[in-house]
Formats: structure tokens, sequence, C-alpha cells
């Protein structure tokens, strides 16, 4: 039986010093530890790659579901608009009736304050003012019916702008005042 052949092994590098050499380290640290790192980054780079085609897709449903969507509001805006039309008008018919009946209000005010011997000539009522000019048949009645406006608070700032008596003894006169639109609500 012929003999048995040994492996022979030849290294040609000197392991100590390609270990000790900087080239010789980057080599090193490049054929074990860069393998991996470019692994990984291929598998970054592939994963990416993938998903871009789900964010494409995502984003084109989107634009297509925001479109959609900026019609339907655009269609409605006309809608809308008439709606709040409407609301406006029916919030100032509200404040006009209300003024109304604030009105009428002070009027019935008006009438049962006032003495059966004056007579108004002119009157003049909005929601936050009044002033009328009036005669009264005494001087009586006239101190009554302002000692009674100026004790009420439903008017402040009750003034009186003019006084005549005339030759009858009747007694004219103007009065202003602001009105406490809460009161007669």
């Amino acid at each position: 039986m012929p003999a048995a052949k040994k492996k022979v092994n030849i290294n040609l590098i000197v392991k100590e010093d390609v270990d000790e050499s900087f080239s010789g380290q980057a080599l090193s640290w490049a054929l074990t530890y860069g393998r991996y790192i470019i692994i990984i980054t291929q598998i970054v780079v592939l994963s990416v790659f993938f998903l871009r085609f789900k964010l494409d897709r995502d984003h084109t449903d989107l634009k297509d579901s925001v479109s959609q969507k900026q019609a339907l509001v655009e269609s409605i805006s006309d809608l809308e608009g008439n709606i709040r039309q409407v609301q406006a008008k029916l919030a100032y018919i509200g404040q006009v009736t209300n003024n109304q009946d604030a009105i009428l209000k002070i009027i019935r005010f008006l009438q049962n304050l006032t003495p059966s011997d004056t007579v108004y000539s002119t009157l003049s009522i909005n929601a936050t003012s009044l002033s009328f000019n009036a005669t009264s048949g005494n001087l009586r009645s006239f101190n009554f019916f302002l000692r009674q406006l100026q004790q009420d608070n439903k008017l402040t700032e009750v003034t009186l702008n003019d006084i005549q008596r005339q030759p009858d003894g009747r007694i004219s006169f103007k009065i202003t005042a602001n009105v406490n639109i809460n009161k007669f609500r």
C-alpha cells in the first residue's frame, strides 16, 4: 500500500504582518463586518423600493378621495350659502319682532303712566331712546307724570328738555329718556 499522501498547506502571506498593517486590518474588517453591512444595506434598499409601490398607491388613493370630497364640498357650498342667508334673515326677523314687542310694551307702559288730561303731540320710540312732546291739563298732572317716569327703572336719564305754560293754564313739555330695553322684554 502506498504511503498516504500528506496535505500540503502553503500560505505565502505571513499572518502576523497582515494583522499589524493598516491595509491588512482594513481587509480583515471588510471581509468580516463589511459583508454584513452590505447585505443589510441591500435589504433596506429593496424594502424601500417595494415600500415605494405601496406608498404610491396610497398617495393615489388619497388624492382621488380628496378630489371626490372637494367636488362634494363645492356642490354643497351653494346650499350652505343659501342656508346662511336664511339664518341671517331669520335672526334679523327675530330681532325686529323682539323690538316690535318691546316698542308695544313701551307704549303700554306710557299709556298706564299717563294722566287722563295729558295728550301727546309727538312720540318717538326706538330700542335705545324715547322722546315726546306732550301737553298736560295742569301742573299737578305734569308733576305726577314726571315723577312716575323718573322713579321707574324701565327708563333711565329722564330729562325735561322744554316746559312752557300756555295762556289757558295747560303745560307743554318735551321729555327725552334712555330705554332699558331688557326691562320691557
